[in-house]
């Protein structure tokens, strides 16, 4: 009577890396690849179409990371249910080996019903004995038969729970195959508007993403110094100074010293620059957003939600000018819902998982439409 509790989960896809990320915005119009084609669109139009894109790669990704953790949770019930199932049934049975027993017995007795045996006593002691007997036989045997039809609709109670939950199971299963077509339409789009540019139209939209970001990290960095200068000395408030990291590009940058947990959820971070994005992914190979945030304070020895949702709602907000490195910080939303999440380094800068056909990097907080910041 076992419901079948394993249900085949749609497995996240690979995708071939994007030649390049999301560019920002330029004035260079770009030359036609063929003649008399439409006109072609600015570097500053191609970037708004690529960040459109990868936005809602972003929310495809968070709806389905949500079906699948519902999925997950739906069949840790299902299996609960199944072992319960698995118990009554056990129970059950002893229940009617009893009542196979006390039935075995009375058919050794010639059948007579027990009242006429107790009536054909002579010895008065002998049949007060069995006054006694016989009533805590037949309570016992009528609690007896009530007990098996208890346990018999304990057991179909169960049987339509799990069938309910497994019906609930495909429904999330089938979401999350839904969303992840939605994900896989968006990234195509955004390969075949890359694919529809000249090799040195994709070369200057790289150098002009390059340039972007890296003066972004350049004023977080300025602007961050600024403020330790204006207040202590203490950095983080260990007194021993910073640490360095790099960017995609190579440049070295200065990040806060940070202790305890939080030091290991960054130096995890830290550890997986130039992984891939992969959709849907936790690593070691590559992650999405919430899987990389997940992993590092995994690490740490914290464990927090799955989605970059659950983990803005699920964990204490604080305040941004309260951020310290390791906290989480949530991008593209409102305080109900988000689809991007990364890691506070501190000056001003984050460790993230970006989209599709780009690898885990350092950026500028200021980079994206900030949400909330929040501390495992």
């Amino acid at each position: 009577m076992t419901v079948n509790a394993r249900h085949r989960r749609p497995r996240a896809p690979k995708y071939t890396k994007l030649a390049i990320g999301a560019a920002a915005a330029g004035t260079m119009v770009l030359v036609p690849s063929v003649a008399n084609a439409d006109p072609q669109p600015t570097i500053a139009q191609v970037n708004d179409q690529l960040n459109k894109l990868y936005q809602q790669a972003a929310h495809a990704d968070e709806a389905y990371n949500t079906a699948q953790d519902a999925e997950a949770k739906l069949q840790q019930q299902v299996d609960g249910i199944n072992r319960q199932i698995s118990a009554e049934q056990a129970t059950m049975s002893q229940t009617q080996t009893r009542l196979g027993s006390l039935a075995a017995a009375q058919y050794r007795s010639g059948g007579v019903d027990p009242t006429l045996q107790l009536l054909m006593q002579s010895d008065p002691s002998t049949m007060l004995n069995m006054s006694a007997t016989v009533g805590r036989v037949q309570a016992d045997n009528a609690g007896t038969l009530s007990l098996l039809a208890q346990q018999k609709a304990d057991l179909a109670a169960k049987a339509r729970e799990a069938a309910a939950k497994m019906a609930l199971l495909d429904q999330q299963t089938k979401s999350a195959e839904a969303t992840k077509k939605e994900f896989d339409g968006d990234v195509a789009k955004a390969q075949a508007l890359l694919n529809s540019l000249q090799a040195q139209q994709r070369a200057e939209l790289k150098a002009e993403q390059d340039r972007q970001q890296a003066a972004a990290l350049a004023a977080a960095q300025a602007a961050s110094q600024h403020s330790t200068t204006t207040t202590t000395s203490s950095g983080s408030g260990s007194g021993s100074g910073s640490g360095t990291t790099t960017n995609g590009g190579g440049t070295k940058l200065t990040i806060p010293s940070v202790s305890g947990r939080a030091a290991a959820a960054v130096a995890f971070a830290q550890a997986q620059l130039g992984k891939p994005y992969i959709f849907g992914a936790t690593g070691p190979g590559g992650y999405d957003c919430s899987g990389l945030t997940q992993a590092a304070w995994k690490a740490a020895g914290v464990e927090i939600p799955r989605t970059a949702t659950a983990q803005m709602q699920g964990l204490p907000a604080i305040p941004a000018s309260s951020a310290q490195p390791g906290d989480l910080v949530f991008f593209y939303g409102n305080s109900s819902y988000v689809d991007h999440v990364g890691m506070y380094i501190g000056n001003g800068m984050l460790i993230h998982a970006p989209h599709p056909g780009a690898s885990v990097e350092v950026v500028a907080v200021s980079s994206m439409p900030l949400v909330s910041y929040a501390r495992p």
